[in-house]
């Protein structure tokens, strides 16, 4: 059997993210992993991440059929892809260019809705647009 020799970290005096260890617990056994992945789990510096998805109103405009009558419209939002973190869910919407009432649809999911209501005009409105910010945890974390 070979002769394993446990060094101290404080020995060598600058260790590598790369330098691996062997960490272990009762339910899943001994196993090998990087100083950097141990650090990654306690870092708090990028643990969350978010990403503002924004739809143009206009691009339901063909629904309003009076623009002077109040209607509520709904908008396909999806979070997108960003790598080393996990979607957990859409944290809030807002209007923009003009003010309404908003929510998003199912919270949970990459793909929700934005549901809004509001004078027909404001959605017809070339740069008004209803946005949703989605909140990501670094895969470590997830």
């Amino acid at each position: 059997m070979a002769d394993i020799k446990f060094m101290s970290l404080s020995e060598n005096g600058n260790p590598a993210t790369t330098d691996s260890v062997l960490i272990g617990n009762s339910q899943d056994g001994m196993k090998r992993t990087t100083l950097g992945t141990i650090g990654n789990m306690f870092a708090v510096h990028g643990a969350l991440h978010f990403e503002e998805v924004s739809v143009l109103t206009a691009t339901n405009s063909s629904q309003i059929k009076d623009p002077n009558a109040v209607v509520g419209l709904s908008y396909d939002i999806t979070a997108p892809t960003v790598p080393g973190y996990t979607f957990k869910c859409w944290i809030g919407s807002q209007t923009n260019g003009f003010t309404g009432i908003n929510y998003v649809i199912n919270k949970l999911n990459l793909q929700a809705q934005v549901w809004a209501k509001s004078v027909g005009s404001d959605f017809t409105g070339s740069n008004n647009s209803i946005s949703a910010t989605a909140l990501y945890i670094k895969d470590e974390l997830a």
